[in-house]
Order: structure tokens, then sequence, then C-alpha cells
């Protein structure tokens, strides 16, 4: 308990800005906001403790006492709106020299714009109120792009902020989520209470069913007495003592009367259910807006065959560089590769081209060789003239009679001058019956004419 007590007032003056500190069992509070000195009555530094009683120097800390019941009107009567920046002293520039993993590219220019990134702390109070305890809670809860996150400001350089920097965005969503956050945050709370008042009200429920079996024995003894009295007193022939007894009688017997007991043990109980009930109350007792800035820059990424702008952030609060998306797959990657047409690539989706040389990315090369099955970019695929097939060049030939291009599938090696020939075009040697191309069977026949000429 004196834990909670010591927690909850830290909590309380953390919240306001000041800045809290423990030396041994004293907890020391300073740079408290004047609004609040004002309504303490008192001015910093205030120095607390759950384990010094007699020292006017240091306030003791119990349920009940001044500090606390000061704290909980202040928390009762307030609500604010808090804007903090996270004020990083990093160089950008180099963060993002040393986080950038360019693979077939170098960095040439950095330029600068002016980015934020927010997020929300809503600090909630609580108090339990039930029989005759009353116990007070302080949550922090962070939301980020509508998402409940951990959070701690501790350790890292806050400034108050302005709102000419940023555009206060609308926190509704954010407030319903973290409502439903201190929801979850207060269940064991509460399911521990609950059980500890429910087995109270069932010791209570059970005193009084107690309570009432034992008046109504002690009812039915003194009725029964009352009744041999009464013969007594009719055998003296007392009149106005037998009235009298006869009256004792009735009233008790209007005591016993089963309607109207269960009707009175079901009030008492009634009463002990309510004296047993919870009151839970929350309270937002401040929302603070956080900004940090997010470093980002036109980036200008540069290799032999091209250059590219892209954009590239670093976020100080996680120390990262934002991954680039894939311009292929859409995938994020760290590694960045620089197709020779300007595109970003991931590792998967980087191609050379098997035939120059030359980088490339799946959206440029999406040609395979049909005949190797080699990638193979536009600028060096070429169509056999016959087949139709696209191939690399190096399973093609040129045709030297048509200049036409032909798969080395559709060529024929001819057995005379060993040039590859379009089949269509080999004739039967009449001298050796080889299969010879055009060309050589022209020059034969030519020959043949001529020594016939001159024989």
């Amino acid at each position: 308990m004196e834990n909670q007590l010591l927690n909850f007032v830290e909590k309380f003056f953390k919240n306001l800005g000041a800045k809290t500190n423990y030396e041994g069992n004293i907890l020391t509070i300073t740079n408290v906001p004047a609004s609040f000195q004002k309504f303490y009555g008192k001015n910093e530094p205030y120095l607390f403790s759950t384990k010094i009683k007699h020292n006017p120097e240091v306030e003791f800390l119990e349920k009940g006492g001044y500090a606390l019941k000061a704290i909980s009107t202040f928390l009762e009567n307030s609500g604010q709106t808090t804007l903090l920046k996270i004020n990083f002293e990093i160089d950008p520039e180099e963060e993002i020299k040393k986080n950038i993993n360019l693979k077939n590219s170098r960095l040439m220019k950095l330029v600068s714009k002016k980015k934020f990134d927010i997020f929300f702390r809503f600090t909630f109070h609580t108090s339990f109120q039930y029989l005759n305890e009353r116990e007070k809670i302080i949550n922090e809860i962070y939301v980020h792009d509508n998402k409940v996150i951990n959070g701690d400001l501790k350790g890292y350089p806050v400034i108050e902020g302005s709102k000419s920097e940023i555009k206060i965005p609308d926190m509704k969503e954010a407030y319903f989520l973290s409502k439903e956050e201190l929801k979850k945050l207060l269940e064991n709370k509460t399911n521990e209470i609950t059980i500890f008042l429910n087995k109270s009200l069932e010791k209570d429920t059970k005193r009084i069913e107690n309570h009432f079996l034992s008046e109504e024995k002690e009812l039915t003894d003194n009725l029964g007495k009352l009744k041999e009295k009464l013969k007594e007193l009719e055998l003296e022939g007392d009149v106005e003592k037998i009235k009298k007894q006869k009256k004792a009688i009735e009233t008790i017997k209007e005591k016993l009367n089963p309607v109207e007991r269960e009707k009175d043990k079901a009030r008492s109980i009634m009463i002990e259910r309510v004296k047993h009930g919870l009151n839970v109350n929350n309270k937002l007792f401040n929302t603070t807006l956080i900004y940090h800035p997010i470093f980002s820059y036109d980036t200008t990424i540069k290799n032999e065959d091209t250059k590219k702008i892209i954009e590239l952030n670093f976020n100080p609060l996680t120390s990262t560089l934002e991954k680039l998306k894939c311009d292929v797959c859409s995938s994020e990657t760290n590694e960045i590769y620089l197709c020779k047409n300007g595109h970003v690539s991931c590792k998967n989706c980087f191609v050379v081209c098997e035939n120059c040389g030359k980088e490339y990315c799946k959206k440029c090369v999406i040609t395979k060789c049909q005949k190797c099955s080699s990638h193979i970019c536009n600028e060096c695929k070429t169509k056999c003239f016959k087949c139709g097939r696209i191939l690399c060049n190096s399973h093609t030939r040129v045709d030297k009679l048509t200049a036409r291009v032909y798969c080395n599938d559709c060529l024929i090696r001819c057995e005379r001058c060993g040039n590859m020939k379009i089949g269509e075009e080999f004739k039967m040697s009449k001298r050796t019956g080889a299969k010879i191309c055009g060309e050589c069977f022209r020059q034969e026949m030519q020959k043949k004419v001529l020594e016939g000429v001159f024989d």
C-alpha cells in the first residue's frame, strides 16, 4: 500500500511535467507548474514519504491525508491538453548515409522536407470506492496510427511543442481506443475487488440469515412461555392480566409472521448489497499530443546508366530508415537496386542481361532465350526469321546473303564453305553428292560450264 501511494503521487506529478527523484525513503518533486502550487497553497519543492512522520520538511503520505486529498480534488477539477515535442539532436543526413543500402548506385544529393509523426498519450485517473475504502490509480495509454502501443517518454529529450509546427489531428478515434484499453487495464483490479466484495457480502448475508434464525427461535421460545403463563392466568381468573398476556402473545405472533419476516430479511440483505457495491469513476486527467520529426529527404541516387529521385524517411524514435517498396513486386526492401530504366527493385526482382551484362529489373527484362533460358534485354533479344523463336545472340546467326537472322537450329553448315545457311537453299552437289549451299552450288555449276567451254 505504501508503494502504491508513492507511485500514485509520482505519476501524478510526472503528468504535470514536474521532475521527480528518490533520495532514500523521500520522493522529491521539483519544477511543479505554478497552477498546482497555487492550488496546493505551498511552493515547491515538495518532499513526500510513507516512512517519515515527524519531520516538518517532509509530508507524510497516508490515506485521507492532506496531500492525497488535494491531488484528488485537483484531478477532479482538471482536464487539460498538452503539446510536447521530442527534440532529437542528431545529424539525419549522416544517419541516412549509414543506414541506406545501395547495391549498384551511389547517393548524390539530399533535399530536406519537413515531416512529423504524431501520437497521443491519454492519462486517466481512476478511483475505486467501496465499503469504507477508496483506491486511486493513474493509467497512461499511448495511441499511434489508431493503434494502442507501449509508450514511455523517459529518457527522451522532450520540450514544449508549438502549434505552428503541426496540424492538430482529430483525436476522437484515438480517445475511444484509449477508453477501451482502459477497460482492459482495469479488468483485473475490478475483478479482484469484486471477488473481495462478493465474499464479504456472502459473509454478511449469512450473518443476517443467522440473526433472523436466532431471533425466530428466541421469539418462538418466548411465545411458548407466554402461552404457558396464559394458561396459569386463566386458572387464576385475573382478567386484566389475561388481557395483557394475550396482547403480548399477539405482538410476538406479528413478529413471527413469515411473510413480513422474509420482507425484513430481504430488506436487510438489499441494504448490505448496496453497501457492497463498487463505484468506479474514470476521469480523463490529461491528453498529451506528442510529435517528433521524421527526417524526410528527396534523395538522388545514380549509377552509370541512369539516376532516380527517391523519398527516404529516417525515424529517430526507432532509429530506422523506412524501407522502400520494390517497383516490381511492391514488397518492402532495405537493399536498393537501380534498374537501367530507373526502377527501384529488390534483390529478387533485380536482373542482369546475360548477353550484354547491363542491369535491369523484371519489369524491363521479361524475356528468356528459348534455347538456353538466359535473361535477355530488349536490345539483345533477336527473333528467328524462320521459326519465330526469341533467342540470345549466341544462338543466332546472320545469313550473309540476305542479312536475315536465323537461329542455329534453322541453319545448316555447308560442307564446302563451312558457313551456316538456311536449309531451303541447299542443293545436291553434282560432283560429290554432298548437300551444299546455294552459293557453292552456283560456283560449282559455273565452273562446270567454263570447263565445258574450254575443253
